[in-house]
């Protein structure tokens, strides 16, 4: 969860724990506030009745929610944009269209719309490149989505290919 937020207060404790939690103590703030503030990005917040006990819960179920990554599109060869070209031209005709989208300056793989959908893109004739990175942003960051766009980020550590 990210939450932003201003506050002014007299002083400011912060104490870090293990998996990237830490525990904010803030002298100077009313309660009600800050638990105005969760509340309006769509969360609940309620005090704890004992230390380490989760406080803010979030209402949506788990299965509601995508994890989608945006990245460059030249870490796709210049084949796997063509590809993806015409796969996204096709309309209706039990293609892949529904799972792959054109965006205008890239394209969008949902990966949760397949069983498989790294072997669905290797029928489809994709690099061996692009499908270890759909792979391994599957694997590492569970990602539903990916957004291959011409302005995205180049991710550290996979091939980048100058087309």
């Amino acid at each position: 969860m990210k939450l932003s937020l201003t506050v002014e207060t007299d002083s400011i404790n912060v104490l870090a724990f293990n998996i990237g939690r830490i525990a904010v103590d803030i002298d100077g703030i009313e309660l009600a506030d800050l638990i105005d503030v969760v509340c309006d990005n769509g969360y609940s917040l309620r005090i704890a009745d004992a230390p380490g006990k989760l406080v803010v819960e979030d209402p949506l179920p788990r299965a509601t929610r995508l994890n989608g990554i945006q990245c460059s599109t030249a870490h796709i060869t210049c084949e796997d944009n063509a590809i993806l070209d015409q796969v996204t031209l096709q309309r209706h005709d039990g293609g892949d269209c529904d799972w792959i989208l054109y965006t205008g300056y890239g394209f969008i793989l949902r990966l949760n719309a397949r069983l498989h959908p790294v072997l669905e893109l290797k029928r489809l004739g994709l690099s061996k490149a692009c499908r270890r990175l759909v792979v391994t942003l599957m694997h590492r960051y569970s990602a539903d989505i990916i957004h291959f766009d011409a302005s995205g980020e180049a991710l550290p550590g996979f091939t980048i290919f100058d087309w």
